[in-house]
């Protein structure tokens, strides 16, 4: 399994940290988003999402950047004591399709120990031994959100108590400037860097880091197949 790997991220709402990026062959195919309305599979993103699997030649992403799994390790476990980090702008936990490999992820979880990595999962969270890893890997330092696709689905991975929980919104969340709460009265901040009135990046923000967070944070629909993902974030129950 390949890796992508940018130690000082340009990007401006996540901040100065180390970002990576795993190959698309680690998404699960029932992903809501992998037809359609994954943000990965849009703009410049893509390109290097593409060259990192094996699908576009062409890509200028450095070589120097792709790593091997083993290879992506030995570069977490380097990261300075207290290091925040982004796992997977794009792409998701080791493993196939909806089953995460608990072997890989520990080994993860090893290298990041004293550092401060959060990542997020559509990995069915409901399959014993992903629960199990999930569980493992914010128990031991490794912030692993599940992520939600509309409110509803957010209340029932709340109610598994193994991890913090995210949510995709509609768009139209963004006059949304303070909390708001779930069908199950679960409290919903809007990602404080998705807010035009703060200057906040992942970096200051950190909510995504810990483990053990109450409350749900929203992600708003956004780039080119936000009206596709608004739509579905709009519905009451997604099925896998």
């Amino acid at each position: 399994m390949r890796v992508h790997l940018t130690l000082r991220s340009d990007n401006k709402k996540t901040g100065k940290i180390p970002v990576s990026m795993t190959e698309q062959s680690s998404c699960p195919n029932s992903c809501a988003w992998i037809k359609k309305g994954c943000y990965a599979k849009y703009g410049p993103l893509r390109l290097h999402w593409d060259k990192l699997s094996g699908k576009n030649s062409g890509s200028k992403v450095k070589k120097k950047h792709i790593l091997s799994w083993s290879e992506f390790i030995q570069k977490v476990r380097q990261f300075p004591i207290g290091q925040l980090w982004r796992h997977n702008q794009a792409g998701d936990l080791p493993g196939k399709n909806k089953r995460i490999n608990f072997r890989m992820l520990a080994q993860l979880v090893r290298a990041n120990k004293g550092k401060k990595g959060f990542t997020y999962t559509h990995k069915d969270p409901y399959i014993p031994g992903n629960r199990m890893a999930i569980e493992y890997a914010n128990a031991n330092g490794l912030t692993v959100n599940l992520s939600a696709d509309n409110l509803e689905q957010a209340d029932r991975f709340v109610a598994l108590n193994i991890a913090p929980v995210c949510v995709v919104v509609p768009s139209e969340y963004a006059e949304l400037k303070t909390s708001f709460y779930t069908p199950a009265g679960n409290k919903i901040v809007l990602c404080p860097a998705a807010r035009k009135d703060l200057n906040v990046s992942c970096d200051s923000c950190r909510l995504c880091a810990f483990p053990k967070r109450k409350a749900i944070i929203a992600f708003l629909a956004h780039g080119v197949a936000k009206k596709t993902v608004s739509q579905r974030a709009s519905l009451n129950i997604v099925e896998g």
